[in-house]
């Protein structure tokens, strides 16, 4: 996750903390004094929307009263005054303390987006396209310009499983960081690759429907279908199909029902958060 940039401005760090990083975000300068209550509040309405747009720009907040010789640099005489600087040029400046809905609506009119993003939509569109090489370049391109972007690496493994390559997905997912695993998307990713490994061994389906239709306590069977059903995004079926299986044996393969149900709920968390929170509550109904 994206951590909120807030830095304070001096004389020494000007140019590196406003114009160098203005090439690759937009800087929004406010200027602000202690005996400046508007300029206080402007710095604290900017600070919760950096917080709330981490990543997409970075706060300079300059000491009106200690910084003279940046004050007059800037050509400002009144407080609260903002600048908004990109590639080293002021992009918008203006006096007076805004609404934070003015604020908001000002930066997002001067952020662009990230360069890696922009390259993952683009990989996106060639997978949806079926242009697999062409996504696999993309996101190199993706990942030579921001190596710290880990959900372009995420993409990746998915691309790997939707073309049947497991193992290259397994490697590729072990080598990343715990908060890309933790991440929405890798939380997802590793559901996926959990039930993908259930299913290899697995009999065909109608074969599990025919060992169930016989036996419907058939706990290998009520595994298998709830993988088969999870991959095919079938997800409220196969958590009835997984509550199934604890209640027939919630000891069954050292309690694998209990691990596979939270697995579930884990890879929906971002995706299918209501089904989750319904689910887990009839879950917790049956642990007690």
């Amino acid at each position: 996750m994206s951590q909120a940039m807030i830095i304070d401005v001096t004389v020494n760090n000007v140019q590196e903390m406003v114009i160098q990083n203005s090439s690759r975000l937009p800087v929004m300068i406010n200027f602000w004094s202690h005996s400046n209550e508007q300029s206080k509040l402007a710095n604290t309405i900017l600070e919760k929307l950096a917080t709330e747009m981490a990543g997409k720009f970075i706060l300079a907040k300059i000491n009106f009263d200690k910084e003279k010789v940046i004050i007059e640099k800037f050509g400002v005489t009144s407080m609260p005054f903002y600048k908004v600087v990109k590639n080293g040029e002021i992009a918008t400046e203006g006096p007076g303390l805004l609404t934070e809905a003015a604020y908001r609506s000002l930066l997002n009119a001067n952020i662009t987006e990230e360069p890696s993003e922009v390259l993952r939509k683009q990989a996106a569109l060639a997978f949806a396209e079926g242009e697999y090489d062409e996504t696999v370049r993309l996101l190199g391109e993706a990942a030579k310009t921001n190596p710290n972007n880990f959900k372009i690496h995420l993409d990746l493994v998915q691309l790997y499983l939707h073309t049947d390559q497991l193992e290259q997905a397994k490697e590729l997912f072990s080598q990343l960081p715990e908060a890309a695993q933790k991440d929405k998307q890798g939380q997802y990713i590793n559901g996926i690759l959990y039930f993908t490994e259930i299913i290899l061994s697995a009999p065909e389906v109608p074969v599990i429907q025919a060992n169930l239709a016989e036996n419907p306590a058939d706990c290998d069977a009520l595994f298998h279908l709830a993988g088969y059903l999870v991959l095919n995004g079938k997800y409220e079926n196969a958590l009835q199909t997984l509550f199934k299986l604890f209640n027939t044996d919630r000891s069954y393969q050292a309690g694998t029902p209990q691990k596979a149900i939270i697995k579930v709920f884990d890879m929906l968390s971002g995706l299918e958060p209501e089904l989750v929170t319904t689910y887990r509550r009839k879950f917790q109904s049956l642990l007690y």
